[in-house]
């Protein structure tokens, strides 16, 4: 593969097969790199968009995602919650929102809500609509088309809702819910006129060509955004294990990604301590977007952090709309 011309290739729609993408994977680190960092200052210049989450709701959920602290199913040792309240949503997001912080992203554990508590959740977005600049997301589970709607009428704008990992890897990581739901989800949130936010956990015992199809399957979906989340193995879960991921691999997951998804925003998740280290050299190899702040049961790093270091790299701080 001539990777001298490959960024301009993708700049001009062409787009990767798997074939390519996995050859790709292997190329030398730097020309990747280079490639990489051109698509991504093609179509986004300095740009960074931070966002934060709540951790709405934690805890005691049915399912048995292998990675999460969460599930009912494991010994993780968290602090479980009900749902927080209107001014609880509000707080948070008032206090990201003076930070600078671009978005605000509502997140429960569990299938999904109940009609109350979403209820609940809209009049906060509402809120925070009405009174606020950060704009509001969510990942609320598996909700239907009139939920989607009605969250949108009260301010939400964007969905979140992982694939996780790859088609084939999934049963392995998960047997309550399937990927099929997943994308049934994503496509009434977008019929309803939503964003979405979809992404992936990476170092969870994917292969490489698990990892390409992810992407082309996120690129399949026409996702707006995309969290690429670095496994932090959770005492307890049964990923706790789990050794970290090479630096490297990080690098050349997101370089890859970033060349199937010219056009997406690719944003640092969960795993932010665990690649602290060397997290703004990845700005190189695609990423323009981080989660700030806290993970839902484990820990990020700051916004004044991340603020810092994206003005040392000489980034623009903005919030960042999906490109026609």
């Amino acid at each position: 593969m001539q990777l001298n011309d490959l960024a301009d290739k993708v700049i001009d729609g062409y787009e990767l097969t798997r074939n390519e993408a996995i050859e790709l994977y292997h190329a030398p680190l730097e020309e990747l790199k280079q490639s990489a960092s051109k698509i991504t200052n093609h179509f986004f210049k300095e740009a960074i968009e931070l966002c934060c989450i709540s951790n709405g709701k934690c805890g005691k959920c049915s399912e048995d995602c292998k990675f999460c602290s969460q599930s009912r199913r494991y010994r993780a040792d968290i602090h479980e919650t009900t749902l927080k309240t209107v001014d609880e949503f509000y707080e948070e997001a008032k206090r990201n929102d003076s930070r600078g912080v671009h978005r605000f992203s509502i997140v429960t554990a569990g299938v999904r809500l109940s009609k109350a508590e979403l209820k609940t959740v809209a009049l906060a977005y509402q809120k925070i609509r009405d009174n606020l600049k950060i704009a509001c997301c969510g990942s609320l589970g598996l909700l239907d088309y009139d939920d989607f709607v009605m969250l949108k009428e009260h301010g939400m704008t964007r969905y979140h809702n992982n694939l996780e990992t790859s088609p084939n890897f999934f049963k392995e990581i998960c047997s309550t819910h399937t990927m099929a739901q997943k994308e049934k989800t994503i496509a009434m949130a977008k019929k309803a006129g939503l964003e979405i936010c979809s992404g992936c956990i990476i170092g969870m015992g994917e292969s490489v060509e698990d990892r390409v199809d992810i992407a082309l399957e996120l690129r399949k979906l026409q996702v707006d955004s995309s969290p690429i989340n670095v496994l932090n193995p959770i005492k307890g879960t049964p990923l706790e294990d789990r050794p970290y991921m090479q630096a490297d691999e990080v690098r050349r997951t997101i370089a890859v990604f970033r060349h199937i998804l010219p056009r997406t925003v690719l944003r640092l998740a969960g795993g932010r301590i665990i690649i602290q280290k060397y997290f703004t050299d990845l700005y190189n190899y695609g990423i323009n977007a981080e989660i700030t702040g806290d993970m839902l049961t484990t820990a990020g790093l700051t916004v004044e952090n991340d603020i810092s270091e994206a003005i040392a790299n000489k980034k623009v701080l903005t919030k960042i709309e999906p490109l026609a």
